[in-house]
């Protein structure tokens, strides 16, 4: 078994993909993505499950859909049905081709699914068999679904105080945008077009979600061209969890498992060799770039980026490594992570989209994430060092900026401290810049001690007994500020750590920008210690504050604000850099 990440299709439909190779006499899966925040979430588990296919004897393909994850095409296109049901038909093609397998099983979740059944309905697509996990009975379905989840995110993000979103706000559920044209194809998608044609020997697994049932409209459709099975499609809600708390849902692989075992996979032929499709060529603003998979040795785990690298453009000294935010892949919040180092590397900037230990496709224990702790250790800033190492082999660059949000801002701002390579730090919303294992209490001590100082916190928990609770509050402030005093010594601690650290930065020559939106502890820290305004004592620091209230920037009239303040640390990083070249030359 191994894994071969590659490039597959033509031109501005080229997706990312990885193959898994397979001994042993099974049929070649093909797992197709769900969309957006699902398919962010379930990424990890999709990868474990590819791995336990191969190991299964079945060759196994997973890719990501044109203009999401890794692939060609921009996020702000949203991508369109029919792109997608080719780039299906393409891969499955792919897969049979360089596997040596007689038969294909497509294994779709949410949108995947219908994108499966869609390509499986064209008489000369090669997908034999399917499995629906989650999968209604029509795009029209599950456009409602996406809808009516864009609409919760969004009460939510007025309730905890943003601003409503502005008129003509695109559909975005999660932080990904679906436009006008995919909308439209989604609400035409009916049944009759995803009836497959009856085939000898076809069948059909059709999964729930965590025991509610599938689609009855869906298997009644179904029923009529295959042999249907159903299941209960335990541990959905566990795949999909945010990328830090999800779990691969064993169980359900297992039942998968079986099913395919109940197959007739037939005699295995001769696959060809893969082709050599190990590099993306795209024409970003103008300018050519190309991007290229990497694995990058970490002790005993191997680590994985993505390598941008200009084609047209003149190449700067200066590199970009963008971190991973907490633990989601590579691409970073919303697929920012991408487009901001495509738009970079078409002007000559070298990137590299990183993933670290046990996120996205590298290699270690992704279910430790569970802690959050386990996000704050010092081995991060090891790795983000070895890939700084690489790039300095492989591109010569001699000077790096590093960009990260949360976590990834504090692995950022870390190497920068341990690495005067790094000659800027670029950090969104970190939550912490010192970590303290008793910070999170001490913050939820503050907010309490905040909201019992305030008359309508007691009139509202004490309602009935107004005056006497009155009487009482002077001894009661007295009571809390006994109480919480101790919790105050974390963050004390930690914004001593800070002010060391910003003077070992401005010692050190290098810069750093830090970039919250509204309701950041770390930014209400800061501002209460005096640590954003000391402009004289930190000329290297620079403080943005955006409008809006998501910790990953998930409305879409957040993006551009978060586009925008990137490009001004990064432009004034490559003045930086050139002004550094004049003088020492």
């Amino acid at each position: 078994m191994s894994e071969l990440p590659l490039y597959l299709g033509d031109g501005d439909e080229r997706m990312f993909a990885v193959y898994h190779s397979a001994g042993g006499r099974g049929c070649a899966v093909l797992l197709c993505p769900p969309f957006g925040w699902d398919d962010i979430c379930s990424y990890r588990s999709r990868r474990v499950w590819a791995e336990r296919l191969a190991a299964d004897g079945h060759p196994t393909l997973r890719f990501d859909l044109p203009a999401t994850g890794d692939s060609a095409g921009s996020g702000e296109e949203g991508g369109h049905v029919d792109a997608w049901v080719d780039a299906v038909a393409a891969a499955a093609d792919w897969l049979r081709s360089v596997s040596g397998r007689r038969r294909t099983t497509a294994v779709g979740i949410g949108l995947g699914g219908l994108l499966a059944l869609r390509a499986a309905a064209a008489a000369d697509a090669p997908i034999d068999d399917l499995v629906l996990w989650g999968v209604p009975a029509d795009g029209r379905r599950l456009l409602r679904e996406l809808r009516a989840f864009a609409r919760i995110e969004a009460d939510s993000f007025v309730a905890l105080g943003a601003p409503p979103a502005p008129p003509g706000e695109p559909l975005a559920p999660g932080g990904f945008v679906l436009g006008e044209r995919v909308q439209a194809e989604l609400d035409s998608l009916d049944g009759a077009a995803l009836l497959p044609p009856r085939r000898d020997g076809r069948r059909i697994l059709v999964l729930g979600r965590d025991g509610v049932p599938p689609d009855a409209a869906l298997i009644a459709q179904l029923e009529r061209s295959a042999a249907v099975t159903t299941g209960r499609g335990s541990g959905y809600g566990a795949m999909t969890a945010p990328p830090d708390l999800a779990r691969p849902p064993v169980g359900t692989f297992a039942e998968v498992d079986a099913w395919l075992g109940d197959g007739d996979d037939g005699e295995v032929v001769q696959g060809v060799a893969p082709p050599n499709g190990s590099t993306l060529e795209l024409e970003v603003d103008g300018a050519r770039i190309s991007e290229t998979p990497l694995r990058l040795a970490a002790g005993e785990q191997q680590l994985f980026a993505v390598l941008g690298e200009p084609v047209s453009a003149a190449r700067s000294e200066l590199a970009l490594v963008l971190l991973n935010a907490g633990a989601i892949r590579r691409i970073g919040p919303n697929r920012m992570w991408v487009d901001i180092a495509r738009r970079w590397t078409a002007r000559g900037v070298t990137t590299l989209r990183l993933d670290v230990e046990g996120i996205g496709d590298a290699t270690g224990d992704g279910q430790r994430y569970t802690d959050v702790s386990e996000l704050y250790v010092p081995s991060f800033v090891e790795q983000v060092q070895l890939a700084l190492d690489a790039l300095a082999d492989r591109c010569d660059s001699e000077r790096f900026v590093l960009l990260g949000l949360c976590s990834g801002a504090f692995w950022g701002f870390h190497t920068a401290l341990a690495d005067t390579r790094v000659s800027a730090a670029i950090m969104l919303n970190p939550r912490v810049l010192h970590w303290h294992p008793r910070l999170d209490a001490s913050r939820d001590a503050r907010k309490l001690g905040q909201r019992v100082h305030t008359l309508r916190f007691w009139q509202r928990d004490v309602r009935h007994a107004q005056t006497y609770v009155l009487r009482l509050l002077p001894f009661a402030r007295w009571l809390l500020w006994c109480a919480l005093k101790p919790f105050d010594r974390p963050v004390a601690k930690a914004l001593a750590q800070i002010v060391r650290s910003f003077d070992s930065l401005r010692e050190n020559g290098q810069t750093a920008t830090l970039i919250f939106c509204d309701g950041e502890p770390l930014r209400d820290e800061l501002a209460g210690g005096g640590l954003l305004t000391a402009d004289s004592r930190w000329p290297n620091l620079a403080v943005e504050l955006l409008p809006g209230r998501d910790h990953t920037f998930r409305p879409p009239w957040m993006h551009r604000y978060v586009h925008e303040a990137v490009d001004r640390a990064l432009e004034q990083e490559l003045a930086r850099t050139a002004e550094r070249t004049v003088v020492a030359s």
